[in-house]
């Protein structure tokens, strides 16, 4: 897993980031991957191996996707790189996991957007 914490950024550097920002930059950063098994592809990947793919395309579409549980997030997302982002933003692993609840349907939703503006017109259709 690639996290860039080291990279300069506008948003985390500002006083006022809230917790909830810091997250959702991280969880961005991480659905950006595009090392083999990582990335949005590999989360997806990991949600149809452990059958819930359908739950979770439908976070992609959903206006305000509902919270998941620490089951799911454990699921979708590989021990290493949750203790990786624990240490990133300095929390406990279960205090990373309760936040993933709610935090990582809404970053699959904006990553999937940030998709399907790269793609031909004819394909958004």
């Amino acid at each position: 897993m690639t996290l860039h914490t080291d990279r300069p950024n506008r948003i985390m550097s500002l006083p006022t980031v809230r917790i909830g920002t810091e997250l959702a930059v991280l969880l961005a950063d991480y659905l950006g991957d595009q090392e083999k098994n990582q990335g949005y592809d590999g989360l997806m990947r990991r949600a149809a191996d452990h059958r819930i793919y359908d739950r979770v395309s439908r976070w992609r579409t959903a206006s305000d996707p509902e919270a998941t549980t620490v089951a799911v997030v454990r699921k979708l997302l590989p021990v290493a790189d949750r203790t990786h982002m624990a240490k990133a933003l300095g929390w406990s692993l279960g205090d990373l996991e309760n936040q993933l609840t709610s935090a990582l349907p809404k970053a699959v939703r904006d990553h999937a957007r940030t998709l399907s503006c790269r793609l031909p017109r004819w394909h958004r259709l």
